[in-house]
């Protein structure tokens, strides 16, 4: 695919200096832009037309150059890139900020909000309307006075933590160095690959690294130290977070909500914090009696007297599934190369959505942030001129200063520009796979093809995406619905069909077929068949329940500590250590899972993202959004995975319309009823009335 056939490439070799003076230039931007639409608009004349497309506009602009600017932060190999890209970010966003505190435009705004009619055919800009109105009134402006003042204060306070807190989980997670002798079960590649000393090795506490670890090695005592190391990185952040929380619960008592959770949930699917700890509650009945069994049969595997604990159970859960079901993670990995899997990925989307997906190989280095980065040009079949949807790109291996997580970062959102034109999306999946050795390629484990399928998934939600306005263009929906499509393709990596399809054993890739039959490494007779053999596939079907109501629990665990420092009561827990005994306490109550005696053993909320930006008030949602997913799954996929008919159907009324349309309205239309969460408890194996 050549770059004249669909749009100029982005460039990404910019400067620290270049990406400051990038940012104050859209802001200086739209502040004149908008001051001239606030001096243009007479009160009387405020009207969606006169006002709110135009701001949309202006806001389409803005939130261009802002994803761009923020990607830096994650991916940049510059340390000084990615301070610079900090620096900026929360320039724009002060900036951003200060826009929905303009009292001229609240005022041109709310009379157009006190008179609008719902009925108005241009609903896209009525929601866009709300959402601003919404806007502006959580940042304050119907308060007064004293209380006008210090919310702004807490507001601007709370942007500065964040970029803080942002920042450190940038930077290097820290290290162990464990004695080699107790690194036993680990594989030989991967000893190879870490630093040595006279007798040590040195274990990054990254989360590829920390997850082989607890997977793999058979020392107890080591799972126990890299576990505890894991959850006590990036310790600056930590009077990060206990400041945040209080705050966040200030300023929605400000703003006369009792809680953030309440302040956050009232326009979302899920409307308050009694109905999310009502759904938690539920899933903590009816999954722990399953639970209770499953810690039964892996005490009884492992032929342990004692409790079980947290670091204990990612290593007997893989005993348990290659010795007593036959399931060798290690081995189906063989099968499934990192790049060449990312290939068959895309071609599973270009069947289900009509798309066709080419990599650009006209490209040069200013094109990409890094030597490792891939770029595909995404095309829509469905239309006669297969026009050009926008660019994904693909960035899977580790490296210093990367975001340690997988993730979809969007770098330029679909909009509708003035002329009507759709503006080309630029999307990218960035994760940390464990990188190719000297004799095998990267390899993906089940797990990791999961998590890259749902990764792209919201990369495909980007590229679908039709809506007017950035701010609801593709994976940009109310937060409690966000994951449902990506989660809903996970269900695909369990399929036998798409499995085969994804894999491919390493031996046959040509940089490595002539190589491994030259050194006699792999011989004809004894080559193991091209794609993954129906007995490892029926046997990774065979475990898909094992172990899920622990596994579920932990998820439950995390939405209750969100739902608690973030309920009425989470100013009191966030006093002292509390925070981080009710995350630990929390963890061990809800999973039964033992941790260390001791109750200040680490404090896992503030090593990644999730309560800081993203999920805050919302963790629950990953559970949530499974419910529907699995019930989209399950009464359109289930019985033909592959159809283009149910895949285009899927596309047109969910994808296409991102946030820009009611998202119960949506599922009720596309499943002809509401949704119901059965279906996901028959996954985790708990009938109607319980396990």
């Amino acid at each position: 695919m050549t770059i004249e056939e669909c749009a100029p490439l982005p460039t990404f070799d910019i400067t620290p200096a270049a990406i400051l003076d990038h940012a104050n230039q859209v802001i200086r931007r739209v502040q004149l832009d908008v001051n001239h639409l606030i001096d243009k608009v007479a009160t009387g004349d405020a009207t969606v037309d006169t006002l709110v497309r135009p701001l949309g506009d202006i806001d389409n602009e803005f939130k261009y150059h802002i994803q761009y600017i923020a990607l830096f932060q994650s991916v940049a190999p510059s340390p000084d890139l990615r301070k610079a890209s900090s620096e900026a970010v929360n320039l724009v966003n002060q900036a951003y900020l200060a826009l929905f505190q303009d009292e001229r435009l609240f005022y041109l705004l709310d009379t157009v909000y006190s008179k609008v009619n719902d009925d108005n055919e241009d609903g896209e800009s009525i929601r866009l309307l709300s959402r601003f109105h919404r806007m502006f009134v959580d940042n304050g402006l119907r308060l007064a006075g004293a209380d006008r003042d210090r919310f702004q204060h807490i507001v601007k306070r709370l942007l500065e933590l964040r970029v803080q807190f942002m920042d450190n989980i940038a930077t290097d997670p820290g290290s162990l160095w464990i004695a080699t002798d107790e690194l036993k079960g680990l594989d030989e590649g991967m000893l190879k690959n870490l630093e040595r000393g006279p007798s040590r090795s040195r274990i990054r506490l990254d989360r590829p690294t920390v997850s082989t670890i607890l997977g793999k090695c058979s020392v107890a005592q080591t799972r126990r130290d890299v576990f505890l190391g894991s959850q006590s990185i990036y310790s600056q952040n930590v009077n990060i977070f206990q400041e945040t929380i209080r705050l966040r619960h200030e300023a929605a008592r400000l703003l006369g909500f009792p809680s953030f959770a309440a302040q956050q949930l009232r326009h979302q699917l899920v409307k308050s914090p009694g109905a999310v700890t009502d759904l938690l509650e539920d899933l903590k009945h009816r999954l722990q009696p399953l639970a209770i069994r499953e810690l039964q049969a892996l005490r009884t595997f492992a032929h342990l007297e004692s409790p079980l604990h947290l670091w204990d159970f990612d290593y007997y859960h893989r005993r348990m599934l290659q010795e007593q079901y036959s399931v060798s993670h290690d081995l189906i990995s063989e099968y499934f190369p990192a790049e060449h899997t990312i290939q068959r990925m895309l071609g599973i989307f270009e069947r289900l959505f009509g798309l066709s997906i080419t990599e650009v190989t006209e490209k040069t280095d200013r094109n990409v942030w890094h030597s490792d980065v891939r770029i595909f040009a995404v095309r829509d079949r469905q239309e006669s001129s297969e026009s050009f949807l926008g660019y994904l790109y693909t960035d899977i291996y580790p490296r210093a200063g990367k975001n340690n997580h997988a993730a979809n970062f969007n770098i330029h959102p679909g909009f509708q520009r003035k002329d009507g034109s759709q503006s080309p999306v630029a999307t990218a999946l960035v994760c940390n796979v464990s990188p190719a050795t000297a004799d095998r390629p990267a390899l993906l484990q089940h797990r990791e093809v999961i998590t890259l399928f749902h990764e792209l998934g919201h990369g495909m939600h980007d590229l679908l995406g039709r809506a007017k306005y950035a701010i609801f263009s593709g994976h940009r929906t109310v937060r409690d619905f966000v994951e449902a499509p990506s989660q809903l393709l996970e269900y695909w990596c369990w399929v036998p069909e798409c499995l085969q399809q994804l894999s491919c054993h390493y031996t046959y890739l040509p940089e490595y077929c002539e190589r491994t039959l030259a050194e006699g490494t792999v011989k004809d007779a004894s080559r193991p068949p091209r794609e993954i053999p129906q007995d490892l596939v029926k046997g990774l079907a065979a475990v898909k329940q094992v172990n899920q109501g622990i596994l579920t629990l932990r998820q439950v665990a995390f939405s209750a500590f969100d739902m608690e420092i973030h309920g009425k009561h989470g100013q009191e827990i966030s006093e002292g250590n509390g925070i981080a005994e009710r995350y630990n306490s929390l963890l061990q109550e809800m999973t039964l899972l033992r941790g260390p005696e001791e109750v200040n053993w680490g404090h896992g909320y503030a090593t990644s993202q999730h309560y800081m930006w993203g999920q805050e008030a919302n963790y629950f949602s990953y559970l949530y959004t499974r419910t529907l997913a699995a019930d989209i799954w399950t009464s359109n996929f289930r019985d033909d995975p592959m159809s283009a008919e149910a895949g285009l159907r899927y596309r047109r009324m969910i994808l296409a319309h991102g946030g820009s349309r009611d998202e119960l309205e949506m599922l009720r239309e596309f499943l002809g009823r509401s949704p119901s969460p059965e279906a996901y408890l028959a996954d985790l194996g708990v009938g109607e009335h319980g396990c």
